[in-house]
């Protein structure tokens, strides 16, 4: 039955990524962590959180590659959120293995929803203010960027989202993107940070591979394979489209996962 479970929240959690950039640790760590007895240990959640930033990495490799193709990538307004990301991300799996049995906490799951409806309410995220593609920050863009990409960066280690989510929200609401340029945008960075965060869970923890190799690799194939099939949707639709879309998949999302979290 786990691994059930295990398929449906790769599924679930690349279609996330493709659509909005979303991490695969919103899905695959409470999944795993609520439904699937084996990872109810010690370090089970540890472990759970290696797997989604692991299953992040190809993920967003194919959805980034997708958005690139369609010019829908703007490095030039998102490189400081980028390095302040790589920094921060080692930092936070160390904090997260010395903190023991790390559980996503109730705020990530609220947050999804919350996006979700909003998104439900406004679907297109385009505004007469929205920043064209490649210009450059200004002081506020700057202090910005710094503030969250900091925060995020820890995040993506102490947690394990690869901080698509809150990535999504800086570009779009304060950075001025439009939705599907941020998407593109936010998987760029997710592939390194998952990567390097990833790498981090797997040194700090080698049990992880030794172990769960097998969810490891069920988790990898079928979130990259919904990754690439969602992304390719996303850029053939118009962005509200994208954004309804988005709106349902986060709200329902975010209400299951928010019953599952109390549930346990």
């Amino acid at each position: 039955m786990e691994y059930l479970w295990y398929i449906l929240a790769a599924l679930g959690a690349g279609i996330g990524t493709g659509l909005a950039g979303l991490s695969a640790a919103t899905v695959i760590v409470p999944i795993l962590i609520v439904l699937c007895p084996s990872f109810s240990g010690e370090t089970g959640a540890y472990q759970a959180t290696a797997i989604a930033l692991a299953s992040d990495i190809l993920g967003s490799a194919v959805t980034t590659t997708t958005y690139a193709k369609h010019k829908n990538i703007d490095l030039k307004r998102g490189w400081i959120m980028l390095a302040c990301i790589l920094t921060m991300s080692t930092v936070g799996s160390y904090v997260a293995w010395l903190a023991g049995n790390v559980v996503l906490g109730s705020f990530t799951l609220f947050l999804t929803f919350c996006i979700g409806i909003r998104f439900l309410i406004k679907p297109d995220t385009s505004r007469e203010n929205t920043a064209a593609r490649g210009e450059k920050l200004d002081f506020k863009g700057v202090a910005i960027s710094l503030f969250f990409g900091l925060t995020i960066g820890f995040g993506t280690g102490f947690i394990g989202t690869g901080g698509g989510m809150m990535m999504l929200v800086v570009f779009t609401a304060f950075l001025g993107m439009e939705l599907k340029t941020a998407v593109g945008t936010s998987t760029f960075i997710m592939t390194f940070t998952a990567l390097i965060a990833s790498v981090s869970h797997i040194f700090i923890h080698p049990a992880i591979v030794l172990e769960r190799w097998n969810v490891l690799l069920i988790c990898i194939i079928v979130a990259t394979a919904a990754s690439l099939i969602s992304a390719q949707f996303a850029n053939r639709v118009k962005s509200r489209t994208v954004g309804l879309v988005t709106g349902v998949v986060l709200t329902v999302m975010g209400a299951i996962l928010i019953g599952l979290y109390y549930w346990k």
